[in-house]
């Protein structure tokens, strides 16, 4: 799990991780599968305090393969760019190893549920927390508790980071 990136000169300093992965919304959990597949699946991110948090329904492929096995990889591509006449792309990306586990803690799952609105609707800020009111018990609130996290940058071309 911690190994050492094969490109050090594009690692990106533990304090640049945490700023570009905090400003990023959507990156692939991947789980232990059924028959030693791996399952990959896109989602929604915040990242709070040094973890990463993802709503889901309570029920499916995901949540039963998490109840397997809690070990857990998820990675971003927090900008990303094509350089056709360099052949190459200019990116940042993240990649991060934890546990993960069910937020049971009513406030705490209000608390992360309000983030993801603040941060994904901000302009519908009020319609946001009527859907967290109705929504909060039908939603699964994960957590991974951040064991290892690595980021990476080729800025072939530079681009500004919103």
């Amino acid at each position: 799990m911690n190994r050492e990136m094969y490109k050090k000169e594009r690692q990106l300093s533990e304090t640049a991780v945490k700023e570009v992965f905090a400003k990023g919304n959507h990156g692939t959990l991947a789980v232990n599968g059924d028959d030693g597949y791996p399952y990959a699946v896109p989602v929604n991110y915040v990242y709070d305090n040094d973890k990463i948090y993802i709503h889901s329904a309570k029920y499916g492929y995901k949540i039963d393969a998490i109840k397997k096995n809690n070990k857990v990889c998820f990675s971003a591509i927090l900008n990303s760019r094509v350089q056709q006449d360099k052949f190459t792309a200019a990116y940042q990306s993240v990649v991060a190893f934890g546990k993960i586990s069910f937020v049971e803690d009513e406030s705490e799952r209000r608390r992360i549920l309000e983030q993801f609105i603040y941060k994904l609707s901000p302009d519908f800020i009020e319609g946001g927390m009527k859907f967290v009111d109705a929504a909060i018990g039908k939603t699964a609130l994960l957590c991974i508790d951040v064991e290892d996290i690595k980021g990476k940058e080729n800025m072939a071309e530079s681009f500004d980071v919103k």
